[in-house]
């Protein structure tokens, strides 16, 4: 009887190899789990220290931007040319760190039209120091005889904007009409007040007059030229109607006063009053002549005649005017100057 035990033998080592094998791979599985995992970890925590050097530096830079601050010393914007227009500011800076503008903005606009440009700066500003910026920018379609609002500000590098005060930020007419809006649309040239004798009714000395602070009629007829400027902000054309009237205050005692009054009349280019009166017109930001000689409001018929003054001394004036602004009714009191009258 025979035995044979090779095919045994020979399954037990295919087995033991097969399983090696297992192991091996299980193993070599591992670690490429394990390079993989700590490929991640190590690519996660990098990721976190950017992440957070990142955070460290924006909140660095906020507190740099906070810590900016400026006091504007004073400002003003204009036209100098065409299609050009200047910003010019002085700066203080009051913070502790050094400033750096890098941009200068303007917009410009009026009530039909708007634009805008800017300008690259290098001026840095060291802490409690002063700076003045003067600069020209080009904004195609402004030009010297138009009125424009005005924006202009300015960027920092550490991104704060600082805005320029919409006073400064006017043309010169606008600035002005910006005072008068406590008394209304009308502005007056102080510099610019006369006053003439009048002969029949022919204005003495005529353009030129005489200082109107200062009157000595000689018991004559008189009349006045004020120099008036419409700063409507809307830019709307004023009439004035034949009841505007100059009229002034004499305290001749202490329980009484007495007045005298010169209403508006027309004046044509040889300095002759007419005896009819037709409603003058005031456009907008346009120096205009008016004049106030009658004794009355002149109207059909009631035709003009002169007015002298009926008391002497110092007396303040009024200038009483009614009209239309647009198409609106319109009425404005100028407490503006005070004269004295001789004999």
């Amino acid at each position: 009887m025979n035995i044979i035990l090779w095919p045994r033998k020979k399954v037990r080592r295919q087995m033991n190899s097969k399983g090696f094998s297992s192991i091996v791979g299980a193993i070599f599985m591992m670690l490429i789990v394990w390079v993989l995992a700590s490929a991640y970890f190590i690519f996660t925590m990098s990721q976190n220290t950017i992440y957070n050097a990142a955070v460290r530096e924006k909140h660095l830079l906020d507190i740099e931007r906070m810590s900016e601050s400026v006091k504007l010393l004073d400002a003003n914007c204009s036209v100098t040319a065409d299609d050009n227009v200047n910003v010019a500011a002085l700066i203080q800076n009051t913070g502790p760190s050094s400033i750096q503008f890098i941009t200068s903005w303007v917009y410009v606009s009026n009530n039909t039209w708007a634009n805008y440009n800017f300008s690259k700066l290098t001026v840095a500003v060291k802490g409690g120091d002063t700076c003045t910026l003067n600069i020209t920018m080009r904004v195609d379609g402004v030009c010297t005889n138009g009125n424009y609002y005005m924006a202009p500000w300015l960027i920092t590098a550490r991104g704060n904007k600082i805005a320029l005060p919409k006073l400064a930020a006017l043309t010169n007419a606008l600035v002005i009409a910006q005072t008068t809006q406590g008394i209304g649309a009308l502005a007056m040239d102080f510099q610019d007040f006369v006053y003439y004798n009048v002969t029949g009714s022919t204005l003495d000395n005529f353009p030129s007059g005489a200082p109107g602070y200062a009157v000595s009629s000689a018991g004559n007829n008189i009349a006045f030229r004020i120099i008036l400027t419409n700063l409507d902000p809307s830019e709307r054309s004023i009439t004035l109607y034949s009841s505007s009237v100059f009229f002034s205050i004499f305290p001749t005692t202490p329980q009484q006063v007495r007045g005298t009054y010169w209403y508006i009349v027309n004046v044509d280019d040889t300095g002759v009053i007419s005896s009819t009166y037709t409603n003058v017109t005031l456009p907008f930001n346009v120096p205009t002549a008016v004049y106030f000689a009658s004794n009355h409001a002149i109207e059909p018929r009631s035709p003009f005649i002169g007015s002298k003054p009926l008391f002497t001394g110092t007396a303040p004036v009024n200038l009483a005017l009614i009209g239309t602004i647009g198409d609106s009714p319109f009425g404005q009191n100028i407490p503006f100057v005070s004269i004295q009258i001789n004999s």
